[in-house]
């Protein structure tokens, strides 16, 4: 993950995707718990299964099902094959590769909420909203680390 710059990785066994581990989850279920990192397993402190949503769904259809789930990411697949990831943050903050376009959040005068289809002017502000509005106001999506 380091060496990749990442977040997070697909954990795979037999070329088949078992499980998500994250910087919070080596963060949280080893570093904190006091856990040597020299000996726990991968699977011990993994999210499993993998969850994921066609490339061809809709970025507002990814945020719902992320939302329903609790999750901050999915696998994206191409004919049922993991072919990347999409973030909750990649989502909000726009910073997704150019494989995962997001064309119903960015219009000519802003930016589109897709929970509500207000248009917002910037992206900050359109993060704002979304935590203000339909997070219940955390500050989860503005990088507000003292909320995590």
């Amino acid at each position: 993950m380091k060496d990749e710059g990442a977040t997070e990785a697909i954990v795979f066994r037999d070329s088949a995707p078992v499980g998500v581990i994250t910087e919070r989850d080596i963060l949280y279920k080893v570093v904190a718990a006091g856990e040597n990192p020299s000996i726990t397993k991968v699977h011990e402190v993994m999210s499993s299964p993998v969850q994921t949503i066609d490339e061809g769904a809709k970025v507002s259809d990814a945020i719902a099902k992320m939302s329903r789930l609790g999750l901050r990411r999915l696998g994206v697949t191409k004919k049922g094959i993991i072919v990347g990831m999409i973030t909750q943050k990649a989502v909000v903050t726009g910073n997704v590769e150019q494989n995962f376009p997001l064309p119903e959040l960015a219009g000519p005068s802003g930016f589109a909420c897709p929970y509500c289809s207000t248009f917002l002017k910037t992206k900050e502000d359109l993060s704002k909203h979304i935590d203000r509005v339909h997070a219940g106001g955390v500050g989860l999506l503005q990088g507000d680390v003292t909320k995590w």
